[in-house]
């Protein structure tokens, strides 16, 4: 459990693999390269176990909870590191949470070692009708899908919510790619002609609504926390170019208008940090901790995106170039701010939940 775990060493531990294995160098290459994944980050990620972080350890899994990974989140954030990790973070949270014995049994282990890539529905997205044990339909902006070797979808089967957990190669399913701006992130669109469904295939619930909450605040801890890795990082860039860069025969760091701006954003990011960790303390299977959760998705990635926006202006005109990493993190935190519920849906879901306490 997280409490047995010294957080502060897990950080120590992701960033000094990250920082060896994906220095800035490499993340500004990928956004120009065209490929999907970083494929060998996937596998020394996998190696290190932190596939495994969320899996119950019945299952091979490290069995964390979600402030370890939200630790590692908000690693990957950092460097913008082009992995599927949310999708297996999720997937992982409903099979352990839903699953049957079966389902834990066949597809845990196998999210652990990092072998299966989950592209992963909105939790409160449109569902797909199951009839007569097949599907048929678009599921629309699938986050990881292009990199995906297996989907969780949404599904409705005789008026009842339910998942549907398929291969990416299964006959009848093909994938239709969309481009981002954001290139540390894959983004399409999963379309079914007549795929037939194994009963495996099909995860239920008595109480579908607490999963669907459950799925939602693992979603908004996770891109809360990859959006906080983002701004820090982004800032931490900017103070090392501004105490670098000259005008006038001083470092530009020493304008006490860029003090001010940095100063600003320095402090919304320690306030976002302790936000998140006390979010990230509380139980994904509390309501009240969901309506936090909602809270730190909408505050987080609207710090994180600001933060970045401005950051590339105090770069001034190299900040706005491919060459340059300011504009990586700017992407990747604005499709952070929209992912599975934006900020207005987010507030909208927390008014809901108050007004039903």
């Amino acid at each position: 459990m997280s409490d047995t775990i010294d957080l502060d060493f897990l950080d120590e531990s992701f960033a000094e693999m990250l920082s060896s294995e994906w220095p800035r160098e490499r993340s500004v290459a990928h956004a120009q390269s065209g490929n999907l994944i970083a494929a060998d980050l996937w596998s020394q990620m996998a190696g290190l176990g932190w596939t495994a972080l969320n899996v119950p350890e019945e299952f091979g899994g490290l069995g964390l909870g979600i402030e370890a990974t939200s630790r590692l989140h908000a690693a990957l954030g950092a460097v913008s590191a082009p992995v599927p990790m949310l999708g297996t973070t999720m997937a992982a949270a409903l099979i352990a949470h839903a699953g049957s014995d079966r389902q834990r049994k066949a597809w845990l282990p196998a999210l652990a070692d990092g072998s299966m890539r989950f592209g992963f529905a909105q939790p409160s997205g449109a569902q797909l009708t199951i009839e007569n044990s097949s599907v048929s339909g678009i599921a629309a902006d699938i986050l990881d899908a292009p990199s995906a070797t297996h989907f969780v979808l949404n599904g409705r089967r005789e008026g009842k919510r339910s998942w549907i957990v398929l291969a990416a190669d299964s006959p009848g399913l093909s994938v239709e790619v969309h481009p981002l701006n954001d290139t540390s992130r894959t983004l399409g669109s999963v379309n079914f002609s007549q795929v037939t469904l194994a009963e495996d295939a099909i995860i239920s619930a008595p109480d579908c609504q607490r999963v669907v909450d459950l799925l939602e605040h693992w979603s908004c801890i996770a891109l809360a926390s990859d959006s906080l890795g983002i701004g820090e990082a982004v800032l931490n860039l900017t103070i090392e170019y501004l105490n670098v860069r000259e005008q006038f025969g001083k470092v530009i760091g020493s304008f006490q208008a860029l003090k001010h701006r940095v100063a600003d954003h320095k402090t919304a990011l320690v306030g976002a940090r302790e936000f998140l960790a006390h979010v990230a303390s509380l139980d994904p299977g509390d309501p009240a901790g969901l309506i936090e959760a909602l809270s730190s998705k909408a505050h987080i990635t609207r710090v994180a995106a600001e933060v970045a926006r401005d950051c590339i202006q105090l770069h001034g005109g190299v900040g706005f170039t491919a060459e340059f990493q300011p504009h990586v993190f700017l992407k990747r935190a604005k499709l952070n701010e929209a992912l599975y519920l934006t900020r207005n849906e987010a507030l909208d879901r927390v008014a809901d939940l108050l007004e039903a306490a």
